[in-house]
């Protein structure tokens, strides 16, 4: 059985690679994308993923009140934060809100795929 990913990225490329990246994996099916944190919301409540990849660096929205609501809603799925530098206060504060995992961008394709497998082996908290 695949593990249903959907990804938050206001950056274009950076979304359309990591999905193509991901789609590419045995067992990883991407249901959706979106840069919208709050079309984000609608989605993952609609399509009920199984992991939300999130990048919490937005201008158009709060992140970290993006991401707190996803974790509020996530219907047992897990909400992982995917971000371009680590940023040790808003890690904190990602915990804190109930996310499942804080990864930077830069990681490796066959490592995010082992990641990603075991945050999706994981029982929801």
């Amino acid at each position: 059985m695949s593990i249903r990913i959907f990804i938050i990225d206001e950056h274009r490329s950076a979304r359309q690679m990591l999905a193509r990246r991901l789609a590419s994996l045995p067992d990883m099916d991407v249901v959706g994308t979106t840069c919208d944190g709050e079309a984000g919301l609608l989605q993952i409540e609609k399509l009920r993923p199984d992991i939300v990849l999130l990048d919490t660096k937005m201008k158009r929205a709060d992140g970290m009140d993006i991401c707190r609501r996803a974790c509020a809603n996530a219907n047992g799925g897990k909400i992982a934060v995917l971000t371009s530098y680590i940023d040790p206060e808003e890690r904190r504060l990602a915990y804190q809100a109930g996310v499942h995992g804080y990864l930077v961008k830069e990681v490796d394709t066959p490592n995010l795929a082992r990641w990603i497998a075991v945050l999706g082996s994981r029982p929801s908290e």
